[in-house]
């Protein structure tokens, strides 16, 4: 019985270790991307597709969205992916929510045919953080946060610029 504990605890301690050992080793990923979304008009990439309409709240409407993920800020800079997902407006006053992307890139060096997965906040104003939760291709098991801002805003369109940190499996 003594040997069998002191084995259990030489192997717990060994993996304490390893593990300690290969969290210090993770390299971190940053992407930078922007994304374009087109709010009104025959080339809309976002779509209102549940509202309970109940006075001047957006609390419960449900977007869908396809939106491009570009390089740059600039509408006409390279299109690197699409950024497809749904947001729901999940606080009373209509000013937060949640939303779920799935980022696929097209276009985007090594990454091309890869996508990021993420979850989170969304708001109107200010920065949000999102969790990045998976991801296919080369980013598969991709795990990490990613931290969004509006860069621009017309009465037909808006970009957001996405920073992403993130880890991979070994």
């Amino acid at each position: 019985m003594a040997v069998a504990r002191g084995v259990f605890l030489v192997l717990s301690s060994a993996l304490l270790i390893c593990g300690a050992a290969s969290a210090a080793d993770v390299e971190v990923t940053h992407l930078r991307f922007y994304v374009h979304e087109v709010e009104v008009g025959t080339n809309a990439t976002v779509v209102n597709v549940a509202s309970l309409h109940r006075n001047s709240s957006k609390f419960g409407d449900v977007n869908v969205f396809d939106n491009m993920v570009r390089e740059g800020p600039d509408p006409a800079s390279r299109l690197i992916g699409r950024a497809q997902g749904l947001a729901v407006h999940a606080s009373l006053d209509g000013r937060s929510g949640l939303v779920a992307i799935n980022f696929v890139f097209s276009d985007y060096g090594g990454y091309s045919g890869s996508g990021l997965t993420t979850q989170g906040p969304m708001g109107e104003s200010g920065a949000w953080e999102q969790s990045i939760v998976g991801g296919t291709g080369k980013l598969r098991y991709a795990r990490g946060y990613m931290v969004s801002e509006l860069v621009a805003s017309t009465n037909t369109s808006i970009a957001v610029v996405f920073d992403s940190y993130f880890t991979l499996a070994a």
